[in-house]
């Protein structure tokens, strides 16, 4: 009893390590804070459209890109978690989904953590881990949460009851089969280092078992990408061909993200911990480490091979479907490989205080990763509503530039401070309500009402969480002719920004009206009228013949302005 009470008590201080991205705004802004990036601008306003379907409303698709996106481009549109629509609502579906993978990924780790002779602390550590670092990986469905009981079942069983079938079954309906489907064949060499088990009959049912029903569920993608026209992913390649792409690879895996961008100063902890995981476990003498870092070296080796420019050239007649698949995501082992092989190293350190010191960079990494989102949010809430506005623009512009030193002379200066107010409000558009501005998109609702919008400096994929349909958004399928058709809106500004053309043309996931000049907007408004756009909702003021006036900072906001497409 004892004994429990102690692993209750240390799974409550690993999961409140995790809960910090949800506690720490919640105390200072009143909200939770969001990455926008592939959650807010994409994921979740899909799952409203799934939602509406499932509540009856059909047509609901067809606010999506000019009513181009079709049913079986929903992945996730016969994952049996889609219940949970009937019962809430959008916002609390997204965090409830967000809440159970962590979950799910801590508990599962920790699982395999332990079958594998790690002490309880070691593998609760682990977990936090694995769990922050499959965070940075976006996860798609339950797949990558649950991977490590997956490869628990590999190593441990050698026979499979119905409770084992009916979870792995519900794993895979809940799956991507897009995104997870390497990774699952790699669970094989990788339980075959953890193991001297070779009982090929449980890799087969195990296996078998969660693609059978991954392939079920996502069944009408593959169908879809057969059957209809050519979607966009065909006509990919990339816009990074370096000569030295083992190189990017090997930067991709350290650093976590782009050291260009100013919240890179957060990764920094992971990315020291992870260089000396790497460096000790390549002199390691453990058989296990030894295998798992050379199996790490191997998946980076085959991500830098699996390039669009190169896999491509492959692909031929029929096979020309698996154009545009991203087979770089092989890679996503790599979360659970890292994680295995930061414990086994720590669990084989002769010397405490070594073993002490990675205990200390793990827990500064987890820690910075959790603050990452929240604590630039919290600050400039904070720096906005007590500094004078000259003065937060300056402070603002160097965090940007990564001119950090000056950013902390002006920060812990007294005098930077216009008042001695201690209160911040919740005025970031990073959480979920601010971020899609209901009371604004409600007002710009009752002006266009069914008629089709396109927005400019603002996410279009905002309106269609308000049920405005529009013409732009970000897909990662739709048809090809589409994007060809919408280029013409965005041509002349694709033509002055290099950057931007090889994003569109080369990827072109985000149908957006680009611009490079706020003052000087060449965006061809008559195109957009032509694939259906009556109004442009606009984040500033726009002078153009074509467009008419229909409000002006509406519903009493600076930032969205509405016009009419003449």
């Amino acid at each position: 009893m004892y004994l429990l009470h102690k692993t209750k008590h240390l799974h409550l201080f690993f999961i409140f390590l995790l809960a910090l991205h949800y506690i720490i705004p919640l105390l200072f802004i009143g909200q939770v804070t969001v990455y926008p990036h592939d959650n807010l601008d994409s994921g979740v306003v899909l799952d409203h459209i799934i939602s509406n379907i499932y509540k009856g409303n059909f047509e609901s698709i067809n606010y999506l890109l000019g009513g181009q996106i079709k049913w079986h481009y929903l992945e996730e549109l016969f994952w049996p978690i889609n219940i949970l629509h009937y019962f809430l609502s959008d916002k609390i579906f997204y965090f409830s989904d967000d809440i159970l993978k962590k979950l799910f990924a801590y508990f599962s780790f920790y699982l395999l953590a332990k079958s594998i002779g790690n002490t309880k602390f070691n593998s609760a550590l682990g977990a936090v881990l694995f769990t922050t670092i499959i965070n940075i990986k976006m996860p798609h469905g339950l797949g990558l949460p649950l991977l490590p009981y997956i490869l628990y079942l590999l190593i441990n069983k050698d026979s499979l009851n119905i409770k084992h079938y009916i979870f792995l079954f519900l794993i895979g309906l809940n799956t991507s089969l897009i995104q997870d489907f390497f990774t699952y064949i790699l669970l094989i060499p990788l339980a075959f280092i953890l193991t001297s088990k070779k009982n090929l009959n449980i890799y087969i049912r195990v296996l078998s078992t969660v693609i059978f029903a991954s392939v079920i569920a996502n069944i009408h993608l593959v169908i879809g990408s057969i059957i209809s026209v050519p979607i966009h992913r065909s006509a990919m390649t990339t816009a990074r061909d370096e000569i030295t792409p083992l190189l990017e690879v090997i930067r991709t895996f350290f650093f976590y993200g782009d050291p260009a961008v100013s919240t890179f100063i957060f990764n920094i902890p992971l990315v020291i911990f992870t260089s000396f995981i790497v460096f000790f476990s390549a002199f390691s003498k453990e058989k296990n480490i030894k295998l798992i870092f050379f199996f790490i070296i191997g998946i980076l080796i085959l991500k830098a091979l699996a390039l669009p420019s190169i896999i491509n050239n492959f692909f031929i007649g029929i096979l020309e479907i698996f154009k545009g698949f991203n087979f770089q995501r092989l890679d996503r082992i790599n979360a659970l490989s890292f994680s295995l092989l930061f414990i086994l190293l720590s669990a084989s350190l002769k010397y405490n205080n070594l073993r002490k010191f990675l205990y200390l960079l793990s827990f500064i990494s987890i820690i910075s990763m959790q603050l990452k989102t929240p604590l630039p949010i919290i600050g400039q809430v904070f720096l906005k509503e007590n500094m004078s506005i000259e003065i937060f623009d300056k402070t603002k512009k160097l965090f940007l530039e990564k001119k950090y030193t000056q950013f902390y002379k002006i920060i812990t200066n007294k005098n930077s401070y216009s008042n001695n107010k201690l209160g911040s409000n919740s005025s970031s558009d990073k959480t979920f309500d601010n971020y899609y501005k209901f009371s604004d998109y409600a007002f710009i609702k009752n002006i266009v009402k069914d008629a089709r919008v396109m927005s400019v400096g603002l996410d279009p994929m905002i309106a269609v969480m308000n049920d405005i349909k529009v013409i732009d958004g970000y897909h990662n399928i739709y048809p090809l002719d589409y994007k060809i058709k919408f280029r013409k809106i965005i041509e002349k500004e694709l033509e002055n920004n290099e950057m931007l053309k090889n994003y569109y043309d080369t990827w072109g996931n985000r149908v957006y009206a680009f611009y490079n000049n706020q003052n000087d907007i060449v965006l061809n408004f008559k195109a957009a009228k032509e694939i259906g756009a009556d109004f442009i909702i606009s984040k500033f003021p726009i002078e153009n013949n074509e467009l008419e006036m229909t409000c002006l900072k509406c519903n009493g906001s600076d930032e969205i302005f509405l016009y009419k497409i003449l």
